[in-house]
């Protein structure tokens, strides 16, 4: 089984099998979309997301340590994903005030990834995701993102369901306490 994986990360343009994932059996060409092999594929961190196009697209979202976190879609990549580094605290809309907040007393009018952070206290213990500074600064300092650009919305969504039926991604659906 290792060779056979050494013979396919050689095929693919990989110099080592550290780190790599197969899908469905088989790896993901260098550059490549995991979903569809058509797409390319660019990596950059959460500091480079001025230089990105403002460009229809898919992104997806992981820690360092290869995490995958969050898959999304965007008309303007640029712009949603600078909302999401912002992870602004003005834009969690809470229903009370105090202790024993749940994620339904958290409505988020800007960034989703913002009240996932928020309710999620095992990601990054070093970090203080309730607040706007350490969700920043996670996402800055421990995170990178993949991204891929469509003709239009609508490609990148059917893109975007690829991923959620993998059922890979941290957050997906309904946010939770974790």
């Amino acid at each position: 089984m290792e060779t056979d994986l050494k013979k396919q990360a050689a095929k693919c343009g990989y110099t080592t099998t550290e780190g790599l994932v197969l899908t469905d059996g088989k790896l993901t060409p260098r550059g490549k979309l995991s979903v569809n092999h058509d797409y390319d594929v660019e990596v950059c961190a959460f500091s480079q997301v001025d230089q990105l196009l403002n460009k229809a697209g898919v992104y997806q979202i992981f820690t360092d340590d290869g995490i995958p976190l969050k898959v999304g879609i965007a008309t303007k990549l640029r712009a949603r994903l600078r909302q999401h580094a912002k992870s602004s605290q003005k834009y969690l809309k809470f229903k009370h005030e105090g202790t024993g907040i749940q994620p339904s007393d958290v409505r988020s009018t800007r960034s989703i990834l913002a009240k996932h952070l928020y309710f999620d206290s095992s990601i990054a213990p070093a970090y203080d995701l309730t607040t706007e500074d350490g969700r920043r600064k996670f996402l800055q300092a421990e995170c990178y993102l993949m991204i891929t650009y469509t003709d239009s919305r609508e490609t990148a969504r059917e893109l975007e369901k690829l991923f959620e039926a993998k059922k890979m991604f941290r957050y997906q659906g309904t946010v939770v306490k974790r």
